[in-house]
């Protein structure tokens, strides 16, 4: 098969797999955010720090031992008064945060290297989106990593990741679990 084909090819399933709905378990509340967490995803951890929440589930994969990661993690930025920030000024503090976190990442990885920031929007908030890749012990790692600031109180970082170079379709699912996250409807924060 042709260099051609074989990119082809990979750029059909990658195609497929984000267009391809997957089916979800029941929605979780994470402090002032809810995630419906994908089909096959156990819950992982959650750890109440003093400031920080952090959950996080994880997807086996047939056969391998290995498991895709899904983690939120809310960091309480303490009551900020005055006037609603802009959409601006919410931007660039999700995208300030995402840095953050992805720095924590270069540092456990060798060879890391992160994509440009995109700025989305999720829950009708502004965020910012990076991927990434990297090693950890000689093994080759790949994840996405998204930030939004939530009532001017919360910063959020929603990640996914996993053993390989290329996101693996327990990726896709928690991405677009990612994307679709909304707000808690009542002032949840760290309780």
């Amino acid at each position: 098969m042709s260099a051609l084909r074989r990119w082809v090819a990979v750029a059909g399933l990658f195609a497929l797999q984000i267009l391809l709905p997957s089916p979800v378990e029941a929605a979780v509340a994470v402090g002032p955010v809810v995630i419906s967490i994908p089909e096959g995803f156990e819950t992982a951890q959650t750890q109440k720090l003093k400031k920080a929440l952090i959950t996080a589930w994880t997807k086996s994969a047939r056969n391998s031992g290995l498991k895709t990661l899904l983690q939120i993690n809310v960091i309480d930025l303490g009551v900020r008064p005055g006037k609603a920030p802009t959409t601006q000024e919410l931007t660039v503090q999700a995208e300030h945060y995402l840095r953050q976190f992805l720095g924590g990442i270069e540092r456990r990885r060798s060879g890391f290297a992160s994509s440009p920031v995109a700025h989305i929007e999720i829950a009708g908030l502004p965020a910012a989106r990076a991927s990434w890749n990297g090693s950890v012990g000689g093994r080759d790692t790949v994840g996405v990593v998204y930030c939004m600031i939530v009532r001017n109180t919360f910063a959020v970082t929603l990640q996914t990741q996993d053993l390989g170079t290329t996101p693996s379709s327990g990726m896709f699912a928690a991405m677009r679990s990612i994307e679709a996250v909304t707000l808690a409807t009542d002032r949840a924060g760290m309780e």
